[in-house]
């Protein structure tokens, strides 16, 4: 059941033209569904009308129609509630309960009503993007109130610095000690809307307070900006972008650390916390693995309850390995998320020649007891195959993992990964040299890998030797 926030009219009159004029305003909050009578007991407690000697009528105006209207039971509330009333102008009125309805309109229109209740959203602003400051307004929280301010003092090319606030209270000065200018806002009736009590918007500060760097284009206030930019994960934009945008579309400079905060703060409000993901994680391979059960799926976590590893092996990928070659390709990716982390795969070919995933794996880096892990993890969902190899670049930790947990399993250095080490390691003759290098590894016949070898650069040929030519 949803809340609606209840503005209440006091101290006015109808006029002539059957408007409420000249009132005061207070606030309540009720339910959208609530009774008469609770509607009753709300006003009475907010304006301190005492019901055993007092009554509280209810009326409301229509657009189009002069003549007000009374709310007197649960039924005349739920029509003006959910019904389609374009305006409404409400009054509450108490009088005396031994007077009549004729007495008590009587009060009214002599100017002497004591309240009115007013159900006009339009009244309250919850866009940041108002332009428009004055006394008297009426923000839905103090939240955007401070952004409306941000936007404000940065289109009017001026900076102000916080006098006070607090969760009642809100109030600015400029950044010139001598400046006239300033701004007060406090809570309305102990709820979350904040009323505009006083706005001086007269500066009288000199041009130089007002051309320092612009403290009011906050993190906050550039990430709200920039947030539709972010909802495409794929795009890659950078705080270079971010201060080119903020200065095309604000006219302000910001720093790069300012920039990479919006961005951060953004990224945390479109897509949450990692720490939050993480804490979703079990769940999320318990649901896995009631979905696709004969699944090899582990996690690990420290002493202190922190995540280590991760390691999955679909019951699709186990049975998929038994119709392909015994060729298990293993590599890794450094992670540059904020707990970093390094991501493991293990793949192989199909009969198609399609890439086939055999595990993914979350490790903390590329060292030898978390390499034991996975390959320990891969031995209880895969076994070990006749005529089994592993191939992946030339890690230490790899080499020693799949030696102690495969010992009968022979290891091959990857064509690629060992070709991009030659290339950065030797500068020269980079398209001469990668023709020979691949025709090495393509020949089968010993006598043409034997006449390639003569035309390799020495240099080259020993560190391949040292590779070892059979791998």
């Amino acid at each position: 059941m949803a809340d609606l926030i209840v503005l209440l009219r006091h101290s006015g009159k109808w006029n002539d033209e059957c408007n409420y004029v000249d009132f005061s305003i207070e606030g309540i909050l009720i339910k959208e569904y609530v009774s008469f009578n609770d509607l009753v007991a709300s006003i009475s407690n907010q304006l301190g009308i005492d019901l055993s000697s007092k009554s509280i009528k209810i009326q409301y105006k229509l657009e189009g129609n002069c003549t007000p209207m009374e709310i007197h039971n649960d039924m005349g509330y739920r029509v003006l509630n959910q019904g389609n009333i374009v305006q409404i102008d409400e009054a509450v009125q108490r009088y005396d309960s031994d007077t009549d309805d004729t007495l008590a309109l009587d009060f009214v229109n002599s100017g002497e009503a004591i309240g009115v209740f007013e159900l006009d959203k339009d009244l309250i602003i919850s866009k940041t993007n108002q332009r428009e400051v004055m006394a008297g307004q009426m923000y839905k929280d103090k939240a955007t109130l401070k952004e409306v301010m941000e936007n404000y003092s940065i289109s009017q090319r001026f900076q102000f610095r916080v006098d006070r606030s607090n969760a009642v209270s809100y109030a600015l000065l400029c950044i010139s000690e001598y400046c006239e200018w300033r701004f007060k806002a406090s809570s309305f009736n102990k709820l979350e809307l904040f009323k505009v009590r006083e706005f001086i918007d007269n500066h009288t500060c000199p041009l130089k307070d007002k051309v320092y760097e612009q403290r009011q284009a906050s993190s906050s206030l550039i990430g709200g900006m920039i947030r539709p930019k972010l909802t495409n994960h794929k795009r890659k934009y950078t705080p270079k972008d971010i201060i080119d945008d903020v200065k095309s579309d604000l006219g302000v400079d910001v720093s790069d650390m300012l920039a990479w905060r919006a961005k951060e703060k953004e990224m945390n409000f479109l897509r949450g916390k990692p720490a939050d993901s993480y804490k979703k994680l079990p769940g999320y391979l318990y649901t896995m693995d009631m979905t696709y059960p004969g699944s090899h799926i582990r996690m690990v976590k420290s002493p202190n309850n922190e995540f280590m590893y991760v390691y999955i092996s679909l019951y699709a990928f186990i049975k998929g390995f038994d119709h392909c070659r015994p060729i298990v390709v293993v590599d890794g990716s450094h992670l540059k998320s904020y707990y970093t982390g390094t991501f493991v795969s293990a793949s192989t070919l199909d009969g198609a020649g399609h890439i086939l995933p055999l595990a993914y794996c979350v490790i903390d880096s590329e060292n030898d007891v978390a390499w034991t892990w996975f390959f320990e993890q891969f031995k209880i969902a895969y076994g070990d195959r006749e005529n089994m190899c592993i191939v992946s670049d030339r890690n230490e930790s790899i080499i020693k993992s799949v030696s102690r947990v495969y010992p009968n399993v022979p290891h091959f250095a990857c064509l690629w990964h060992l070709w991009n080490n030659v290339y950065k390691k030797f500068k020269k003759s980079h398209a001469k040299l990668s023709e020979i290098y691949f025709s090495m590894a393509k020949t089968y016949i010993q006598a043409e890998f034997d006449s390639l070898v003569e035309k390799v650069d020495i240099r080259v040929k020993e560190y391949l030797e040292l590779a070892g030519y059979k791998k």
